[in-house]
């Protein structure tokens, strides 16, 4: 508990804007709240369990606070435990945590893998946390492990989708059924896959990309995006089924609002995405749930969502609706419950840590930290 505050004293001590230091203090109370030897707990779940996407997350925030050490030891642990010991060969499974009884009374392991499959959108972090990780501290190792696990990503989580086109599945299995396709916008950054287009032009990763893009749009009717999208057989836009709008979909607008100006597909996606600008505005906060179909919402998200909208927010002409989002991000991290605690630090970690300007991503998706750049010892 005294972490986490430290954690929000420290994000109300410096404001939007300021010079970053080249010790990033939210990172630093992050790792003092979350992680033990490499691995990140989310102790909202009783089992105390691990994702891969803590982990993943966890890896591009060493990388953007300069912290090779903490990046080995996620990195260590991500492998031993998740991933069999080779992230080359195998995907790291998603859940990790304490097992129940039954396992335990049998001689099993108090903790390990409570679910194999993967998710392939910390599956995209992490390789893309580890190939600009070797072209930032010039290390090959990075490089190559990240292209291998990108390798297995585009053989076994990108498929063709009829009248959609080449797209990342959530994981191999489980997400279709007699030609009925499951997928989540929030999984494919646009700025992740323009970097590996731009690395790898003959894998394909261009049209990837292009149709992350169209499902982001087209599948926000109101201008509200949703957390999965059902894509019936051989179906269209106009026949999909769309999810409410919430947990999951605050990061889409999270992903756009941090494009690189020059970005030719930002200009419309922000256009398409304003009526989430607007409701934040009458609603004095982000909407919690969105019906994604007909634009009605309810309630107020919790503080991890102002947070994740501050890049959004600054396209907009709404500058009292940013500073507010601003307080109000810092105001209710500081009385946030257990159960939201780990997700708003990490939303707040990126958010926050952009419009503070301790990283950016360039047109192509290459990232760019306080610390290349200079920054306040």
């Amino acid at each position: 508990m005294k972490y986490a505050l430290l954690f929000i004293s420290v994000l109300l001590a410096f404001p939007a804007s300021a010079d970053p230091l080249c010790e990033w203090p939210h990172w630093e109370s992050f790792k003092a709240a979350y992680i033990e030897d490499g691995r990140v707990i989310d102790r909202s779940d009783p089992r105390h369990i691990t994702t891969s996407e803590g982990q993943s997350y966890a890896m591009f925030f060493a990388l953007v606070a300069n912290d090779r050490s903490s990046f080995d030891q996620v990195l260590a642990w991500t492998q031993r435990e998740l991933a069999g010991g080779d992230l080359a060969a195998y995907f790291p499974a998603w859940l990790w945590g304490q097992r129940d009884l039954a396992v335990t009374s049998r001689g099993g392991k108090k903790y390990g893998v409570l679910d194999n499959n993967s998710a392939a959108d910390s599956d995209l972090w992490i390789a893309y946390s580890l190939i600009e990780a070797g072209r930032l501290w010039h290390h090959y190792y990075y490089s190559s492990l990240g292209y291998l696990l990108l390798e297995q990503i585009r053989r076994y989580e990108v498929v063709e989708i009829p009248k959609l086109g080449l797209s990342l599945l959530p994981a191999p299995m489980g997400f279709v059924s007699d030609g009925e396709f499951r997928v989540n916008p929030s999984y494919a950054p646009l700025q992740i896959l323009d970097r590996f287009a731009t690395l790898y032009p003959q894998k394909n990763w261009d049209k990837v990309s292009a149709s992350a893009y169209k499902l982001l749009l087209q599948s926000m009717p109101k201008g509200y995006s949703p957390d999965w999208v059902k894509i019936p057989a051989g179906s269209n836009a106009a026949n999909w089924v769309l999810d409410v709008g919430s947990y999951d979909a605050i990061r889409n607008y999270l992903w756009v609002g941090m494009l690189a100006d020059s970005h030719p597909q930002k200009p419309t996606l922000i256009s398409a995405m304003k009526p989430m600008a607007d409701a934040v505005e009458k609603n004095d906060g982000p909407p919690e749930e969105i019906n994604t179909s007909t634009g009605v919402y309810s309630g107020t998200g919790p503080a991890g969502f102002s947070a994740a909208l501050l890049p959004f927010l600054t396209q907009y002409d709404k500058k009292e609706s940013l500073i507010q989002q601003r307080e109000r991000a810092a105001g209710l991290l500081a009385n946030a419950t257990e159960n939201e605690r780990y997700y708003s630090s990490v939303l707040a970690l990126f958010g926050v840590g952009w419009d503070q300007n301790y990283f950016q991503f360039s047109k192509d998706g290459a990232l760019h930290t306080a610390w290349q750049t200079g920054c306040q010892s």
